[in-house]
């Protein structure tokens, strides 16, 4: 169990470390045919790592925390489903080429001029991907409260929860002053209805 919240740690670090204009930069400056890619290598890399780990976690022994009931299953699944929902919700609101990577590889850093997207669901929070993993990770404990389950879904709360913050920073940077406005009026995970525009 001990290993495993230390993959999970060391998996959600390197994310965001990798994730850092620093690094980046670092990489490109070493090989600046790498900016093209870096986005696309970065997020097949963070899928593999996750692929991998996630199966190392599933042939660990699992030790029940709760018997879930029906009742427990059921909202457990029904979150999961509004999870998933909240996620594909949230995806259209982006450019989705830009988000893979791929965007990148076509037409190099201008890819990155896209405008802040305040539509669709980022209307009611800041970051509903997240907020969708957060719903769809609380029905997946719930419909099997088991020690590993416990372990990946509260080592990933708490990098989501640090993450977000780092993703802020990378905003501001980005967006500025009408990134600074956006915070003001839209909260960050949990909804509510935006306040008027400034």
């Amino acid at each position: 169990m001990v290993l495993l919240i230390v993959c999970w740690i060391l998996y959600y670090t390197l994310h965001s470390v990798l994730a850092t204009q620093t690094v980046k930069d670092a990489v490109i400056g070493f090989w600046p045919a790498a900016g093209r890619f870096y986005r696309l290598a970065y997020n097949q890399l963070s899928v593999w790592l996750f692929l991998l780990i996630f199966r190392y976690q599933l042939g660990l022994p699992e030790h029940e925390l709760l018997v879930p009931g029906p009742v427990l299953t059921a909202v457990g699944s029904g979150l999961m489903v509004v999870g998933l929902g909240l996620a594909v919700a949230a995806l259209r609101g982006y450019d989705l080429a830009e988000f893979a990577g791929w965007a990148y590889v076509r037409r190099g850093p201008a890819a990155a001029l896209t405008p802040l997207s305040v539509s669709g669901m980022n209307r009611w929070v800041r970051h509903p991907l997240y907020l969708g993993l957060l719903v769809g990770l609380l029905g997946f404990l719930l419909t099997g409260p088991t020690s590993t389950r416990l372990a990946f879904v509260g080592c990933t709360l708490l990098y989501l929860l640090i993450g977000t913050r780092l993703e802020e920073r990378k905003l501001l940077r980005r967006f500025g002053l009408a990134y600074a406005r956006y915070q003001r009026r839209v909260p960050m995970l949990l909804p509510a209805w935006p306040r008027a525009a400034e």
